[in-house]
Order: C-alpha cells, then sequence, then structure tokens
C-alpha cells in the first residue's frame, strides 16, 4: 500500500518595503508621470509622453523645490532620472535660448509651466544650413513633442523680468544632440563709390 502523499508546504516570499521614488514626495503632483517613466526599460513612446504631459494640472507652486536660474542662460534642474529617462524643470530668464538643435536617439516631450515659450523650427537648406521654416507661441499648458527629424530653438522671448519655467522629459537621458548654424547675414559691405563699380548714367 503506497504511503500516504504529504503534501509540501511553500513558505510564502518575504516581502521588503516597496521603494518608492523620493521625487514623488517632494513633487506629488508628478506621481502618476514618475510611476511611468520608472517603469520603462528602454525608450519612452513620445505620443505617451505627450498625453502624460497634457493631463497634468501643475502650478508654478507645484515646482518650488526645482525652481533655481542660471546666470549665463536657462538651468536644467533634475527632478528624477533612471538609466531609461530624465525629468527636468528648465528655468529660463528672458533672452535666455538654446542652441539649434535635434533629439536623435530621444524621445523628447516638455510642457510650459510658468510664462510664455517660443519655439523656432528649422529646415535644412540645399547648401546644407538651416533657415527658420515657422515659430509659435507657447503659452503655459502648451505641450511641445520634437520628434527625431525636427529642428528647433527654445527661446525666452519675453520682457525682462519675466520668466518662463518649463517640464521635460528626455528618454533615454539626452547625453549630446547635433546642433545648427542658421544662415546668417554676411557682413555689411558698402558698395557706392568703389573701386569696383561703375556708375551708368
Amino acid at each position: 500500500m503506497p504511503a500516504p502523499h504529504t503534501p509540501s508546504i511553500v513558505s510564502p516570499l518575504p516581502v521588503g518595503p516597496v521603494k518608492v521614488n523620493p521625487a514623488v514626495a517632494a513633487f506629488p503632483k508628478l506621481a502618476k508621470l514618475i510611476a511611468y517613466l520608472d517603469g520603462l526599460t528602454t525608450r519612452a513612446n513620445l505620443s505617451t509622453l505627450d498625453s502624460l504631459l497634457r493631463e497634468q494640472r501643475l502650478s508654478l507652486e507645484d515646482f518650488r523645490p526645482a525652481i533655481m536660474f542660471g546666470l549665463r542662460g536657462y538651468k536644467r534642474n533634475t527632478i528624477s532620472r533612471s538609466d531609461h529617462y530624465e525629468l527636468l524643470a528648465l528655468c529660463w530668464r528672458s533672452g535666455h535660448c538654446t542652441p539649434i538643435h535635434d533629439h536623435q536617439g530621444v524621445s523628447c516631450a516638455f510642457r510650459v509651466i510658468h510664462g510664455q515659450g517660443t519655439e523656432i523650427r528649422f529646415a535644412r537648406s540645399a547648401s546644407g544650413q538651416v533657415i527658420p521654416e515657422q515659430s509659435r507661441i507657447m503659452p503655459p499648458e502648451f505641450v511641445c513633442s520634437a520628434d527625431e527629424p525636427d529642428i528647433h530653438q527654445i527661446v525666452n522671448a519675453q520682457a525682462a523680468d519675466h520668466d518662463l519655467v518649463t517640464l521635460h522629459i528626455y528618454s533615454p537621458p539626452i547625453r549630446h544632440m547635433n546642433t545648427y548654424r542658421p544662415v546668417e547675414p554676411r557682413e555689411r559691405l558698402d558698395v557706392y563709390g568703389s573701386d569696383d563699380e561703375s556708375v551708368v548714367i
């Protein structure tokens, strides 16, 4: 007669404390966004970033711990980051601007939190230089998504004492970018009366 079967006893695995991103405590309104970003194992989908930023209801007060301005240009203040993303508050004084750049290999989206920004989009010319194609004003709550081929520049073109604060996501973290020089006017040259000019009356 076979021995009766004795059921095996499986001990439950120990459950440790759930790791909470400290940025959630400092920026509670960003909890859903940070949870999505912390779950990334590869580059984020750009349309998903755009949708998540549009869902947010944010004010300047929600970002006080990250409001720091630079002396010589806009300042990037890190809120949270991993190997797959960085979440930043960018602070701009009047006249601060990015170089003309693209985002090859990176999903980039941002939302205007305070102030009014200007985006200038560029197109490649036949000469290989870039020329301004269009510009648009970005009021508070405006969301901008930049795809890989997009070449643009962000500017705080407001009057003095009017600051700009934007919330940016880069996935993966932006470590380098291509920058461009626009077609620029040549040096001024006075031609009237020059030696190589003939005046025909």
